[in-house]
């Protein structure tokens, strides 16, 4: 219970910021109500909370300097087999010794895409009906079994430690994404390699800064955007667990990219080998109308120029010397970040104080009144590092983002991630040796195969009529050759997870549950059971 002299100090705090109305009426609420508002009350810096405010304000009236193309992204044609094999072998090494983190930005809900549920829990109608969350975690899981494989081929005898995998929910998703993965068994990966921490919120202001009321006893609150992960990773003790477990480098990425290969070991071999603090995977716009945030420099810095922000003659503009677009490197959300780089950022962000401001009609007790949104994105860090890289990636390979709801012929949909991924597993299969007769394609499990490795056994000289086949999913058994029990460590030893389609009992009659999974074994043999099709 709050005392007299504390709720007197909390009003002297107020006052001191000129935000003393957020305590009128305070006598007139329930107990309930008065202990809710001052919860929130209390978890709020004032202080700064202004100070970002004047900041973000001064910022936006600042017009910015002009902007000029990128020309030092590393392309596909300009790299040979030796060098990415080069990069590839450094990128294993890294995973295999423990020293590279994953960072999942999933704070969204699906609400564009027609579900309350976090975005990560969205099944995109694949013949699996995985869910993103259960795709990414299994990529994960076959990618240790390639770290293992090639660390025993090296000849290590180290033991192969699990690649730690954070994930940053919201308020909103946060209690429904745990669930999910418990529910789930943590879909094979070991519970402790998985850590979960929950990006901030801001208050939502008027144009004069005066916190708006949504109701009696509630602030009106907004999430601080996945640019809030880098002072949630300092809030939340993240970058003191990367520190204690080793992590030199961090791999990050959006949650409703269907096709990303995270912590690609290419890219992360590519980056670490050149010590850079800060990279991008970068895609070719598809056309010059196409609304993605592209890369720029500004006084030498790099920076992510939104396609708002673009006159529509510059978007559209040639390279005369290439034929290509000026402003043609898309912002994918696919970044490497160096840790001590992570720890230093944190800081120095948080002191500028420089948001992006988002006018919005907000909530309110006196019913919807324009208001202010203070958000940071994730590459507002980028002008502050010393060493930057982009490498250019397929679209067609890593990128196919969920945002727009299906069934109405819009890209960048959960039809349009499905058709790219049974795609991409058709040519996979296809350049295995076999053939694929299914119209709609066919889907191969992560289990089987990160990015098309390790499939000419399965399929060289067979047909595939249908898109979900039991061999493809991984209806059998695998043990990797010249891997010995240590190759996942202790990362995946006897774990089971529930296949999210049911298995037939002896009678036929189908129902859901336990006995469908993977288990992983010391031996480091994979027995993959998925059910069969419905």
């Amino acid at each position: 219970m709050t005392t007299a002299d504390e709720l007197g100090e909390l009003r002297a705090r107020l006052d001191k910021c000129g935000q003393q109305h957020l305590l009128e009426g305070y006598e007139a609420l329930t107990q309930e109500q008065q202990a809710e508002l001052l919860g929130q009350l209390k978890a709020i810096d004032f202080e700064y909370v202004n100070h970002i405010f004047r900041a973000s304000m001064a910022a936006a009236d600042t017009p910015a300097a002009p902007a000029a193309p990128v020309t030092d992204v590393a392309t596909l044609a300009a790299s040979t087999d030796t060098q990415r094999a080069a990069w590839r072998a450094e990128g294993l090494r890294l995973i295999a010794g423990g020293k590279l983190g994953v960072l999942l930005l999933a704070g969204g809900q699906g609400t564009r895409l027609g579900s309350s549920a976090p975005k990560g829990c969205y099944n995109i109608s694949l013949p699996s009906k995985k869910s993103l969350f259960q795709l990414q975690a299994e990529r994960l899981l076959r990618l240790q079994a390639l770290a293992g494989q090639a660390a025993a081929a090296e000849g290590s005898s180290a033991e192969v430690k699990p690649l730690r995998w954070y994930i940053m929910t919201s308020p909103a998703t946060d209690a429904e994404t745990k669930k999910h993965f418990r529910s789930n068994g943590f879909f094979g990966l070991k519970e402790s390699q998985v850590v979960f921490f929950s990006q901030g919120a801001l208050p939502a202001l008027t144009e004069g800064g005066r916190i708006i009321m949504e109701g009696p006893s509630r602030l009106a609150m907004a999430p601080d955007g996945n640019g809030g992960v880098y002072m949630a990773l300092r809030a939340e003790g993240v970058l003191a667990d990367m520190a204690a477990h080793g992590i030199e480098a961090v791999d990050c990425y959006c949650v409703d990219n269907a096709l990303v290969r995270l912590a690609d070991p290419t890219w992360v071999g590519f980056c670490h080998s050149r010590g850079i603090e800060c990279g991008a995977r970068v895609v070719a716009k598809a056309y010059p109308e196409e609304k993605v945030g592209v890369f720029a420099r500004r006084g030498g810095a790099l920076e992510v120029v939104e396609y708002s922000e673009l006159d529509p003659s510059e978007a559209a503009a040639s390279d005369p010397a290439t034929g290509e677009l000026k402003y043609g490197w898309s912002n994918i959300c696919l970044h490497y970040f160096r840790r001590d780089w992570l720890e230093a950022v944190s800081g120095r962000l948080a002191d500028m104080g420089r948001y992006h401001i988002a006018r919005k009609k907000i909530l309110s007790t006196d019913g919807p009144v324009a208001g202010v949104k203070l958000e940071l994105f994730i590459f507002d860090t980028f002008p502050l590092a010393d060493s930057t890289a982009l490498l250019e990636v397929r679209r067609e390979e890593e990128f196919a983002p969920v945002k727009n709801a299906p069934g109405h012929g819009l890209p960048d949909s959960p039809d349009t991630a499905r058709d790219a991924i049974l795609a991409l597993h058709r040519r996979w299969v296809e350049a295995a040796g076999g053939r694929v007769t299914a119209a709609e394609g066919v889907e191969v499990s992560p289990l089987v195969s990160y990015a098309g490795e390790g499939l000419e056994e399965l399929c060289t000289g067979k047909e595939f009529a249908a898109a979900y086949d039991m061999h493809l999913q991984g209806f059998l058994q695998l043990k990797p050759k010249s891997v010995v029990g240590r190759a996942l460590g202790a990362a995946a030893a006897h774990n089971e997870y529930s296949s999210p389609r049911p298995e037939p009992k002896a009678g036929g009659k189908k129902t859901g549950g336990s006995g469908s999974g993977t288990t992983i074994s010391a031996d480091c043999s994979l027995t993959f059971r998925p059910t069969p099709m419905q």
